[in-house]
């Protein structure tokens, strides 16, 4: 029997699934006091024979049309039509029934059950029940120490956070396989809950109930020939108790730990982990009790194939964040695009990468668009138990994987939590993001760069109060359709990280006459501001080349009426210049004139020799009207490449990066970036542009 989902991870690594196991090799050792014997390595995993395969189904019926639990009329004719049984399982928390068939099934064979199910108009949605499954990674380096919470080069940089914060008064669930009561874990363990509803993948001799403890996975039909104690491992990462002159420190060691029992043998079911991240929020959930410590943070070591987030698990993810809960996920350690690995790649959850003890991506972490930011995935020392095949004495491990990243995420937002309780999770995830340090090295597809523990606390101190009249702007993305009467003033405001430059703030477009003014740290007046260019009309610009980290406060005073104008900031971080050598700009304003057939270009002079390969061109060109206008890039040849034609939306400005494969065309020399305007909406200007190169 397999489980679809599994842990990313260290030891174990959960991954929700269709699953394909993300294989690891593991190293375990006992520690005593401060040393750490000699590891042993293990054979890596071989992949679970039933990876993409499942013997369950959700089906979610519309709220008119619910059926009574058991068989119904759809199901009896699903079976007639396919030639499958159906039992009835259980119903979810969203009302949704789960039903099993009498033997396991690969996905492609599942797909064409649902397709014969979709067809009934009563049935809201239906997906696959998959299963998690653990999912190693391999371990690189040997050491004795926690590195990744006070080195400077690749970690945390945890010990300045704890002076203001140690996670007082928090609850982190820890969505896993369960604990182990280990002496340096049980003073900050709360009652949990064991969300198995499978007798096999329990493993306990029953169902679900209120013990969390984990008997073992040990499976060998599964390919898992020791027990892992996944969850033990994640739990003392965000929560080991300090200063007991044993083992490790926790990263919020005054945080509490609400252990929730979701992996078991062979992994785990998705709707078991949807109810387990319901009943961790403190949500109801229909036939069990409510819990009475709701986590305000939840982690989830674990994940699976699937190629976007579940309607079960998103579903999940939506109520327990209504609750106040924010939810970090392990991006999985296949080294694979993050979208296709769930719950990493459903929204609302902080996603996270591995990265190195050398503060580089980790080779076998997943990567791409969807990843919020990285942490320390290698060798990460935490609680263990010696069991093989059942509970032994307690322990203590080094393991890589993402599963190791993302509960020093979930610790880092439990500070947050204890200086500010009222802090929202898209606050958190705010937060962590823009206080992130860059990579020293290039690390595409890798969040915003690496966990930086002291920087977040720091920014959650100048948190300001809700203001309902405050608009808080996001980098590149503008706030349209402004309006005012005469004497109006809208205020805005944007936090900028420690490593952004060329900060700009545009106003354009619309009728009447509004007025930018822009300060630093407090809200700009009529009278005091730092920069006000107080032109005729709404064309007018602040542009601050090395801005502050913090807050910057921004007002528009209707000199007169004004309508259908637009609002962007913008900055750079150095996250997105990650290699000077290779990367050439222009950030000189170049004005665009009308009507004129040459346009007008803008230069870089690449010095760089070598074959060009595939390019990437970032450019910002602001105008009233995009559709008037054309961008080409000539290259050194003469060559002309088309990035933006005639035509197209009705929007302002063109804000993009565009990547281009011109294989062996030699780099060095000049290149241009031309801007031809075919309209009479208004003038518009080449902000700035770069082309950077492989």
């Amino acid at each position: 029997m397999n489980n679809p989902f599994s842990h990313f991870c260290c030891f174990p690594l959960y991954l929700f699934a269709l699953v394909t196991t993300f294989t690891d090799s593991s190293i375990s050792a006992e520690i005593n006091d401060n040393t750490l014997s000699q590891p042993v390595r293990h054979i890596p995993q071989q992949q679970h024979q039933f990876a993409h395969s499942t013997d369950r189904i959700i089906v979610k019926y519309k709220a008119s049309e619910l059926p009574s639990p058991g068989l119904n009329e759809m199901t009896q004719s699903v079976t007639e039509s396919t030639g499958e049984n159906f039992a009835y399982v259980k119903e979810s928390f969203n009302g949704a029934q789960i039903i099993r068939l009498d033997q396991k099934k690969s996905l492609e064979e599942i797909d064409g059950i649902i397709q014969e199910i979709r067809q009934f108009s009563q049935v809201e949605y239906v997906e696959p029940d998959l299963m998690i499954y653990p999912l190693y990674t391999p371990n690189d380096s040997r050491y004795s120490e926690q590195w990744n919470f006070f080195e400077e080069i690749g970690g945390i940089r945890l010990p300045q956070a704890w002076d203001s914060s140690q996670g007082e008064n928090t609850i982190v669930a820890v969505v896993d396989s369960g604990y182990r009561p280990h002496q340096d874990l049980l003073p900050n363990i709360l009652p949990g809950y064991d969300m198995i509803s499978d007798l096999y993948v329990a493993n306990d001799g029953n169902g679900r109930d209120s013990d969390a403890q984990d008997p073992g996975d040990y499976a060998p039909e599964c390919d898992t020939y020791i027990s892992k104690w996944h969850g033990t491992q994640v739990a003392g990462i965000v929560a080991a108790v300090a200063d007991n002159n044993r083992g490790i420190a926790g990263t919020a060691f005054q945080a509490k730990l609400l252990p929730v029992r979701v992996i078991g043998r062979c992994g785990g079911y998705l709707s078991d982990i949807s109810d387990g991240i319901i009943w961790a929020s403190g949500a109801n959930l229909a036939g069990q009790p409510v819990n009475q410590n709701p986590a305000k943070v939840i982690n989830l070591s674990l994940g699976g194939e699937a190629p976007s987030c579940p309607q079960t698990m998103a579903q999940a993810i939506d109520t327990a964040r209504l609750q106040g809960a924010t939810i970090i996920a392990a991006a999985g350690n296949s080294a694979q695009n993050v979208s296709g690995i769930t719950p990493a790649n459903c929204d609302g959850v902080i996603a996270v990468a591995a990265s190195t003890r050398a503060a580089a991506p980790a080779v076998y972490s997943n990567h791409g668009g969807g990843i919020d930011v990285s942490a320390p995935g290698e060798w990460i020392l935490s609680t263990h138990n010696s069991g093989l095949i059942t509970p032994g004495s307690d322990t203590y491990t080094v393991t890589s994987g993402t599963s190791m990243s993302a509960p020093q995420v979930s610790g880092v937002s439990a500070l947050l939590y204890a200086i500010k309780p009222d802090i929202t999770p898209d606050e958190v995830e705010q937060i962590i993001s823009d206080t992130a340090r860059s990579f020293p090295v290039d690390c595409t597809g890798c969040g915003s760069g690496i966990l930086d523990a002291s920087a977040a606390v720091a920014q959650v101190g100048i948190i300001d109060p809700v203001d309902p009249d405050l608009i808080l702007l996001q980098n590149g993305i503008p706030e349209t359709g402004l309006f005012g009467e005469a004497g109006a003033m809208l205020r805005f405001a944007i936090d900028i990280p420690i490593d952004a430059n060329d900060l700009s703030f545009t106003l354009n477009g619309g009728n009447g006459d509004a007025d930018l003014y822009v300060q630093f740290a407090t809200e700009p007046s009529l009278h005091s501001y730092d920069c006000r260019p107080y032109l005729y009309g709404n064309a007018e610009r602040c542009r601050i080349r090395s801005p502050q980290p913090g807050r910057y406060y921004v007002m528009l005073h209707g000199f007169s009426a004004f309508s259908d104008t637009n609002l962007v900031a913008n900055y750079f971080r150095e996250t997105d210049r990650p290699d000077l050598n290779n990367t050439f700009e222009n950030q000189n304003d170049i004005p665009i004139p009308d009507s004129i057939l040459d346009g007008i270009s803008s230069p870089i002079t690449v010095s760089r020799i070598g074959e060009s390969g595939q390019i990437e061109i970032s450019i910002a060109i602001r105008h009233p009207a995009i559709r008037e206008i054309l961008v080409e890039l000539i290259d050194p040849n003469g060559g002309i490449h088309t990035l933006k034609r005639l035509g197209g939306y009705n929007g302002e400005d063109f804000i993009e990066n565009i990547r281009l494969d011109l294989a062996t065309l030699p780099s060095q020399g000049i290149w241009h970036l031309r801007v031809k305007d075919f309209g009479v909406t208004g003038n518009g200007y080449i902000d700035n542009w770069r082309i950077r190169f492989p």
